[in-house]
C-alpha cells in the first residue's frame, strides 16, 4: 500500500508543476500593460488608457459607449510559446446589454481578436493550462430572460487557429 501512496505524491507534483509552468507571475514576467493595451473587440480597435475607454455610442449622441477591464479578472501565462496577459473586457455601447470579452495581449500591447463571452454573465475565473486559456463564468439558461441572475456554470476553453482564440473541446 505504501509504493501506491509515492506513485500519487508524484502524480500531484508533476501535475502542479506542469499548472506552474503555465501561469506565471504577472508582476515579474514581461509582459505588456493590459490597462493600455490596444484590444479588437467585433472588428473595432480600441486602445485603452488607464483601464477605460470611452466615445460617443454615435455621432453627436450623448450616450456613451464604454470599454473597460474587469478588475481582478486577468493572469498572465504562456500561450503558444509567447507571454501573454488574458483579461476579460465589459463592453457597453450604450444600450441594455453589458457584453463581456476575453483576450490575450501579447508584449506587444495588441491583442489577439477578443472573443464574446456573452451579456450580461457573471466571470469566476480565467486560467492558462498547456496553451489553453481556460475561462470560467456564470451565464443563463437559453429559456431564461435577460432580466434574472445568471446561475449556470459554464468553462470554456479557447486555443490558437492561426492569429485567432478559437473554442476547443
Amino acid at each position: 500500500m505504501k509504493p501506491a501512496y509515492g506513485w500519487i505524491a508524484i502524480l500531484f507534483l508533476l501535475a502542479c508543476a506542469a499548472h506552474a509552468q503555465a501561469n506565471i507571475d504577472c508582476s515579474t514576467a514581461k509582459t505588456a500593460n493590459p490597462a493600455n493595451a490596444t484590444y479588437t473587440i467585433e472588428g473595432d480597435t480600441v486602445t485603452l488608457v488607464n483601464g477605460a475607454h470611452s466615445q460617443p455610442a454615435a455621432p453627436g449622441s450623448h450616450t456613451v459607449h464604454e470599454t473597460r477591464l474587469i478588475k481582478g479578472m486577468q493572469t498572465c501565462g504562456e500561450f503558444d510559446g509567447k507571454p501573454v496577459v488574458v483579461v476579460l473586457l465589459s463592453d457597453d455601447p450604450g444600450g441594455s446589454g453589458t457584453f463581456i470579452y476575453m483576450a490575450a495581449v501579447g508584449q506587444d500591447g495588441h491583442s489577439y481578436p477578443s472573443v464574446l463571452l456573452g451579456d450580461r454573465v457573471k466571470p469566476k475565473s480565467i486560467v492558462v493550462e498547456k496553451d489553453l486559456i481556460v475561462v470560467t463564468y456564470l451565464d443563463r439558461a437559453a429559456n431564461e430572460p435577460m432580466a434574472s441572475s445568471p446561475t449556470m456554470t459554464i468553462v470554456r476553453r479557447f486555443g490558437l487557429q492561426g492569429e485567432h482564440l478559437v473554442d476547443q473541446p
